[in-house]
């Protein structure tokens, strides 16, 4: 009767185990969350900076108009400001994600529509890195593209 026990319960908590990628997902799913309600605190929760790093570019925008915006651990730490708040809608779909290790990336497109029903898309490429249980974002680049 042990045994049986303990293999219901075994296979019960693998019924509900996350695969890497799923979790790998949840992870920038939850950031996309936070960045659009404009909550700071919480999208650097997803994170895993020195914040008190000048040197290296941990968020690297192309934006729709042509310009170029990028932040490194200390903009990110103590900007209020950054991320900006998004009054659109967020979707985010393809996701491609290979991790080996402690290390993951994700390519995926999202597409940000505003108020007025336009919208436009933009490519993201991001690393990851497994902090204790969690998987934290490293780095960002985003390219922004008008769709087809």
């Amino acid at each position: 009767m042990k045994n049986l026990l303990f293999v219901l319960l075994l296979a019960s908590g693998s019924l509900y185990a996350q695969t890497i990628e799923e979790a790998i997902k949840a992870t920038l799913l939850a950031e996309a969350t936070a960045l659009k309600a404009h909550r700071p605190d919480d999208v650097r929760k997803h994170w895993s900076f020195d914040p008190k790093d000048t040197r290296y570019t941990l968020v690297s925008v192309n934006l729709p108009d042509g310009t170029y915006t990028s932040r490194n651990g200390a903009d990110f730490a103590n900007d209020n400001t950054f991320p900006p708040a998004m009054p659109v809608t967020i979707s985010n779909s393809d996701f491609r994600i290979t991790a080996g290790g402690n290390f993951a990336s994700a390519n995926y497109q999202t597409r940000y529509t505003g108020p007025d029903g336009k919208s436009i898309n933009a490519h993201r490429v991001v690393l990851l890195e497994k902090t204790g249980k969690n998987w934290k974002i490293t780095s960002i680049s985003e390219h922004y593209y008008l769709p087809k």
